[in-house]
C-alpha cells in the first residue's frame, strides 16, 4: 500500500481552504447572531434589575411615609404600612415573574439558535465531506455508502 502524497496533500489543502471559507462566512455570522442574542438577554436582565431597584426605592419611600405618619395615629400608620407592603409584594412578585419569563424565553431562544447553528454547520461539513471524499476516492459510490462515511467522519470529529 503506497501513500499517494499527490492526492493527500491537495486534499488536505482543499479541506483547510474549505475550513477557512466556512470560518470567514459561516462561523463569524453564527457567532454574531449568538453575541446579539447574548446582548439582548443581558439588556433584559439589566432592565429586570433596574425594576427591582425601583421597587426597593418605592418600598423605602413608603417606609419613610409610615414613620412620618406615626405621630398622627396608630391606625393611620398601620393602614399605610399595610398598603405599602402590599404594593411592594405585588411589584416584587410581578418583577420576579417578569424576570422568570425573560430568563425562560432567553434560554429557549439561545437553545434554538445553538441547535440551528449546529445543524447548519453539520450540513456544511456533510456537503464538504461528500465533495472531499468524492474527489479523494475518485470513484463514484452510492448515496448510502457516502452517508455512512460522512456519519463516521462526523462521529470522529465530535459534532
Amino acid at each position: 500500500m503506497n501513500i499517494e502524497w499527490s492526492i493527500i496533500v491537495p486534499s488536505t489543502i482543499n479541506f483547510f481552504i474549505f475550513y477557512l471559507i466556512l470560518r470567514k462566512f459561516v462561523f463569524n455570522k453564527t457567532l454574531a447572531v449568538i453575541n446579539t442574542r447574548k446582548e439582548e438577554v443581558e439588556s433584559a436582565f439589566k432592565k429586570a434589575r433596574d425594576e427591582e431597584e425601583r421597587a426597593k426605592l418605592l418600598k423605602q419611600k413608603y417606609d419613610e411615609d409610615v414613620k412620618r405618619y406615626r405621630n398622627d395615629g396608630l391606625k393611620l400608620v398601620e393602614s399605610y404600612k399595610q398598603k405599602a407592603d402590599k404594593v411592594y409584594a405585588e411589584i416584587v412578585e410581578d418583577s420576579q415573574r417578569e424576570v422568570d419569563n425573560i430568563k425562560e424565553r432567553a434560554t429557549k431562544e439561545i437553545k434554538r439558535e445553538r441547535e440551528k447553528a449546529s445543524k447548519e454547520i453539520k450540513q456544511e461539513i456533510i456537503d464538504l465531506s461528500m465533495k472531499l471524499a468524492e474527489k479523494t476516492l475518485e470513484k463514484e459510490i452510492n448515496e448510502e455508502s457516502h452517508r455512512e462515511l460522512i456519519d463516521k467522519f462526523i462521529a470522529k470529529v465530535g459534532i
